[in-house]
């Protein structure tokens, strides 16, 4: 089994759980499956990695850590920023995807005119995703993309923070199996980000 294979549904109340996948084809997860017992982000093995995202409602949504390509529902997402003649592979270096990110956004609802502790915790977006410095020919990039799921109805997007070590006038271009889907105006001033959000259709 894996996580293309495995069941796409979260084993306790919270729509989705974050999900670790080891190269010896165990699963680490947020909660066990079986006792439900809550486990912590810091105590997944990043070194014996091979895949982590999250699962749950139906969905199954990870990323590569040999390559950090995403797949969402069998979606497979790449990207490349090019500059002119130049393309810089952002996804698809030799290189393990190991700095893992995963959290969750809450809001705390309550009455100010109402009964002590009359407040209530919601879930309001899912992230996880992963940040990594890349050298790709005579640049080096940070690259910090994470996928973002509102529980509200609005469709989940991509955050996608890029820094250069060097000025760049180009374009960020997104592929989707394999094939151009976009690409974002997504000039570079040396060692400052640049942040977009992109809508996965």
């Amino acid at each position: 089994m894996n996580f293309q294979t495995l069941n796409p549904y979260s084993p306790v109340s919270q729509a989705l759980i974050w999900l670790a996948e080891y190269e010896n084809g165990e699963f680490f997860s947020e909660y066990d499956p079986d006792t439900k017992k809550e486990h912590g982000f810091s105590e997944i093995e990043r070194n014996k990695l091979v895949r982590f995202g999250q699962i749950g409602l139906g969905h199954r949504f990870y990323y590569e850590v040999s390559s950090g390509t995403f797949k969402i529902d069998g979606k497979m997402i790449e990207l490349v920023y090019k500059d002119g003649d130049n393309e810089y592979a952002l996804t698809g270096q030799q290189q393990p995807y190991r700095d893992l990110i995963a959290y969750k956004d809450m809001e705390f609802t309550f009455n100010p005119n109402g009964e002590a502790d009359n407040g209530t915790n919601q879930i309001v977006q899912y992230n996880f995703g992963y940040k990594a410095e890349l050298q790709t020919g005579p640049v080096h990039f940070h690259l910090q993309i994470l996928y973002k799921i509102p529980t509200d109805g609005r469709p989940a997007y991509f955050y996608i923070k890029l820094v250069s070590d060097k000025t760049l006038n180009g374009e960020l271009v997104i592929k989707r199996n394999g094939i151009v889907v976009d690409s974002v105006n997504a000039p570079l001033s040396k060692n400052k980000g640049g942040e977009i959000n992109w809508i996965l259709q």
